[in-house]
C-alpha cells in the first residue's frame, strides 16, 4: 500500500469519524409540541387530519386566540380537541358564539365543565376494540373503535345521540339556539397514530366535512396564542371615532396653514457662498501669491457667462467676443468689456502680477459679471 492510499484512507476514517461525533454530541432534539396540535407532526398530532382537510379544500385555519375573539358571523365551525384551562366563562361565551348559527366540535375524555351534556361515569375504562354503531348508519354497516373514556353521554332530552358503543354514548350533539355543540369522548381519534385504525377515521369524518364557511383548529387552549394588537383591546366604535377625529384635526390645521416650531431660512437661500469660504479662498491664493490664476479664473467665468448669453465660444479670441458683445451691448458696455480684455492680456504679458493690480482689475470684471448675469 503506498504511501498516498494510506492518506487517502486516515482522512476518510477521521471525517467518519468526526460526522459520527458530531452526531452524537450534537443531535439536535426534536421540539416537544402539546399533544392535540393541528401542526405536529408527532405522534400525538393532529396534522393528518389538518392536512387532509386542506387537501380536500375546506376552509380550514388555526384559531390561536380566546373563544371571545371568534368572528361574529354565521356557519363557522370550531373544531377543538381536548383543550385545557376552560372555564364557566369560556362555557358561556362559545355558547353565544354557537347560538348566532355556528357550531362547536369538542373531542374531550372528560368533559366535566360542560354542564349541557350529563355524565355517567364507568368503574373502568375498557381499551379493547368495541364495536361501534352510528345513529346516522344503518344497523348492518359494522364499524369498531377503540374508547379509553371512562365516561359516557347520558340520553336526556336535547341530546341527540351519534356514535354509541356497548357502554352507552360516547358522541352526541344539542342545539343551542342557531347552531349546535357536538362532543366526542374520544379526543384519541384525531390523533396520528390512531386515526387510521379500526374505523376511527370513517366515524368522525362526516361531522368534519359539514357546510361551513370556515373551520377553526382550535390551538388557543393548547398554549399556542396570538396576543392582539394594542388597538385590539378597544371596541371598533371607538376607533372610527378616534380615527375621523384625527383626520378632522389634520385638516383643520391645514385649513387654518397651521404649523408648528419657527421657521428657519436655510444660509445658503441668502447668500451665494459663506464669508467663511471666501475668506479662507482670498487667504489661500494671496499667501500662494497667485493672483494671475485667480484672475484666469474670473476670466473663465467671464467667458462662460458670454458663451452662455451670446453664444460666443469658450476658446473664442477677443476680436470675435468683442464683435459679437457689440451686436448685443450697449457700446458703454462694449467698452468696458474690450477694457477687461486688454487687462486680461497685460496680466499674461507683464513680468510680474501683483495683488493691488488684481483688485483692479477684478472689480473693472465684477461690473461685466453683474451685467451679464443680470440679462
Amino acid at each position: 500500500m503506498t504511501r498516498e492510499n494510506k492518506q487517502r484512507i486516515a482522512l476518510a476514517v477521521s471525517v467518519v469519524a468526526f460526522v459520527l461525533i458530531g452526531l452524537v454530541l450534537m443531535k439536535p432534539d426534536m421540539p416537544d409540541l402539546p399533544p392535540y396540535l393541528s401542526t405536529s407532526a408527532d405522534r400525538d398530532g393532529v396534522k393528518g387530519l389538518y392536512t387532509l382537510l386542506k387537501e380536500r379544500d375546506a376552509p380550514v385555519k388555526e384559531w390561536k386566540r380566546a373563544w371571545n375573539g371568534l368572528p361574529a358571523t354565521k356557519r363557522h365551525t370550531l373544531v377543538s380537541i381536548q383543550p385545557y384551562g376552560i372555564g364557566s366563562e369560556e362555557i358561556e361565551e362559545i355558547e353565544r358564539w354557537v347560538g348566532r348559527g355556528n357550531h362547536l366540535l369538542l373531542f374531550d375524555s372528560a368533559p366535566e365543565q360542560w354542564e349541557r351534556f350529563p355524565l355517567t361515569e364507568l368503574d373502568r375504562s375498557l381499551h379493547s376494540v368495541v364495536p361501534i354503531m352510528d345513529a346516522n348508519r344503518p344497523s348492518g354497516h359494522r364499524l369498531s373503535g377503540e374508547v379509553a373514556s371512562v365516561y359516557r353521554l347520558e340520553e336526556a332530552d336535547g341530546i341527540e345521540p351519534l356514535l354509541l358503543d356497548e357502554r352507552g354514548m360516547i358522541a352526541g350533539r344539542i342545539p343551542i339556539g342557531e347552531g349546535s355543540v357536538t362532543l366526542f369522548l374520544v379526543p384519541e381519534w384525531t390523533r396520528n397514530d390512531s386515526i387510521l385504525k379500526y374505523s376511527h377515521f370513517e366515524l368522525i369524518w362526516p361531522y368534519l366535512l359539514a357546510d361551513s364557511d370556515a373551520i377553526w383548529f382550535d390551538e388557543y387552549y393548547h398554549g399556542i396564542r396570538e396576543q392582539p394588537g394594542l388597538l385590539a383591546v378597544y371596541p371598533n366604535w371607538l376607533l372610527a371615532v378616534l380615527l375621523q377625529l384625527v383626520i378632522g384635526v389634520l385638516l383643520w390645521l391645514w385649513l387654518k396653514a397651521v404649523r408648528f416650531g419657527p421657521a428657519y431660512t436655510p444660509r445658503a437661500w441668502t447668500v451665494r457662498r459663506g464669508d467663511e469660504t471666501l475668506l479662507a479662498a482670498a487667504g489661500w491664493y494671496e499667501r500662494r501669491k497667485l493672483a494671475r490664476e485667480a484672475l484666469r479664473h474670473q476670466a473663465n467665468y467671464v467667458r462662460s457667462l458670454l458663451a452662455r448669453r451670446f453664444g460666443v465660444r469658450a476658446d473664442a479670441n477677443d476680436s470675435q467676443v468683442m464683435a459679437a458683445a457689440r451686436l448685443h451691448m450697449s457700446k458703454e458696455d462694449a467698452d468696458r468689456l474690450e477694457q477687461v480684455l486688454q487687462s486680461w492680456q497685460d496680466a499674461e504679458k507683464a513680468p510680474s502680477y501683483t495683488v493691488k493690480q488684481f483688485v483692479k482689475d477684478s472689480r473693472r470684471a465684477d461690473y461685466m459679471i453683474q451685467k451679464l448675469e443680470r440679462e
